[in-house]
């Protein structure tokens, strides 16, 4: 681009060059002019003299200044210079910058617990977990068999996780109890909502009360149809949300477990498996009303199971206290002879020494559901399992049935869940603040096979599945509650259950007489972060 005084220079040299020719002409005038005098052409020739200095004046300044105009230049050189350099610098702190985002990860801690990410999201690391201190206080304990103690009921750190976004991690242990067990541990490829593929130690999908976590029980303890859904075992399982999570679905094989059993890390037992299934419908999810929180669903399994004397791969069942109430007929290998006949430990001939076995097919099957609106809520499921046992060369088919019927107020108005309620207000009594509080009742039965107990005579067993002296036929519980939520992390569960039961307790086979009404004060202490 032409700079200023060049173009001035230009612009010069034209008014010089266009001059001329007039200049010229009027110089020439005065010859062809007869009535012009001497003074006359003196005159016209000092002021064309004049114009002529005046032009080579403006040409000669024309000229200084354009050789003046690089000086002048100079300083607007090295200001762009400048410039230049500092939008580079610019620029390559925005990519440091950049790199620096990329490779600095990014850490949250709240209530939710500690979560460190890669910027980018492919990578997360999550550590949470849960404790849970109850107190058990046995009420009129006639038979004083119960003992009233404080325990750590568990003690869970969970690590999870993502691994390249799709890909999610799941590991928890629990420290409660006499030894460390590993309750999760699974991987599962989630990179779409409408198909989910997991694979290790997880909860086998089919009790409506088991599937909720732990810490976010209504109750102390799960109720009586818990007794016969599996826990934990290992296995692949496809799930997944579909019709904007309106359905839910799971279907899976694991290795196969009792009723109420978890699976150890030493593996299955058989080459049998258990196929296992569940639908869940939330058919108002989407409508907004009192049945937008209405889910009905229906789950089952279905499989085979052996046992040995050794491991006989049958259940025993528990009341909320956690006593057991039903166990099979266990017959020992050896006895001890009384002091008369010397004391001494003999083996009992096979034919009169045996043990209440699994000896085939056994499957589940269990309808259940939940309603939920503002501040009231209702769950309900039925169990019924059925497992081929033996007892010696006596086999049969045996069928037990559970059900429960719960249901919950949340007092300070915050809307009831199958999750946890979440307080509007923290516990902080010098600002006011006192949490939430929820009321919550609950009934429940579990029969036992009539079968179970089957050519009871006078004076013994005979091939009885169960001991009616020690196994309840039967169970029937009913339970109210108090739960106070202080914040999103701390809870206080304040329960009362009383369960009495047909048979369990003592007296003789053919008139067994039933076991003692368990009346029980339960209280838990339970931090989550």
């Amino acid at each position: 681009m032409t700079s200023g005084p060049a173009r001035h220079l230009a612009f010069v040299m034209t008014r010089y060059r266009a001059a001329m020719p007039v200049l010229l002409i009027a110089a020439l005038m005065p010859s062809f002019s007869s009535a012009a005098t001497n003074q006359e052409l003196e005159q016209a020739l000092i002021a064309l003299k004049a114009k002529v200095e005046q032009l080579e004046t403006e040409l000669k300044e024309t000229q200084v200044a354009a050789k003046a105009a690089p000086v002048a230049s100079a300083p607007i050189q090295t200001l762009d210079n400048k410039v230049r350099a500092i939008e580079r610098r610019l620029e390559v702190s925005a990519e440091d910058a950049t790199a620096n985002r990329i490779k600095t990860p990014v850490v949250s801690l709240g209530d939710k617990g500690l979560s460190i990410a890669t910027a980018d999201g492919n990578f997360e690391l999550k550590l949470r977990g849960y404790l849970q201190t109850d107190w058990r206080v046995w009420v009129s304990d006639k038979a004083q068999d119960d003992i009233d103690t404080l325990l750590v009921r568990r003690a869970r750190p969970i690590i999870e996780g993502t691994v390249f976004k799709n890909f999610y991690y799941r590991i928890m242990p629990d420290f409660a109890g006499a030894s460390v067990s590993l309750q999760d541990a699974y991987a599962e490829w989630r990179q779409y909502s409408f198909a989910r593929l997991a694979i290790g130690k997880m909860k086998e999908p089919i009790g409506l009360e088991r599937l909720a976590s732990g810490a976010e029980l209504d109750f102390v303890e799960r109720g009586l149809p818990n007794n016969l859904v599996p826990n934990r075992d290992f296995g692949v399982l496809l799930n997944g949300d579909v019709f904007g999570g309106v359905v839910n679905y799971a279907a899976g094989v694991f290795n196969g477990v009792p009723d109420l059993g978890s699976a150890s890390g030493a593996g299955d037992t058989s080459d049998d498996k258990d196929f296992v299934g569940r639908v869940f419908v939330l058919p108002f999810l989407n409508v907004y009303g009192p049945f937008q929180g209405l889910g009905l669903g229906v789950a089952g399994s279905y499989g085979a199971e052996e046992g040995s004397a050794a491991s006989p791969n049958v259940a025993s069942y528990l009341t909320q206290g956690q006593a057991r109430f039903f166990r099979y007929r266990t017959t020992s290998a050896t006895a001890t002879l009384p002091a008369s006949a010397g004391g001494a430990t003999v083996s009992i001939p096979a034919s009169l020494a045996s043990t209440t076995i699994a000896d085939g097919t056994r499957y589940r099957i269990a309808p259940q559901a939940y309603w939920y609106w503002k501040q009231f809520g209702m769950l309900g499921e039925y169990v019924a399992s059925t497992q081929t046992v033996a007892f010696g060369a006596h086999k049969d088919d045996l069928v037990n049935t559970a059900w429960q019927i719960t249901g919950s107020w949340v007092l300070t108005g915050e809307d009831a869940s199958y999750k946890s309620v979440k307080p509007q207000v923290n516990f902080d009594p010098s600002s006011g603040g006192w949490g939430a509080f929820e009321l919550t009742t609950r009934y429940g039965e579990l029969h036992i096979d009539p079968d179970s107990f089957p050519a009871v005579t006078a004076s013994a067993l005979g091939t009885a599945f169960a001991d009616p002296r020690q196994a309840a036929s039967a169970a029937r519980s009913w339970s109210v509650g108090l739960n106070w939520y202080f914040n999103k992390n701390f809870k206080l569960n304040l329960n009362y259950d009383e369960t009495s039961f047909d048979g369990g307790g003592g007296g003789t086979v053919r008139t067994p007489l039933d076991r003692e009404v368990e009346r029980v004060v339960l209280t838990r202490f339970q931090i989550t972060y």
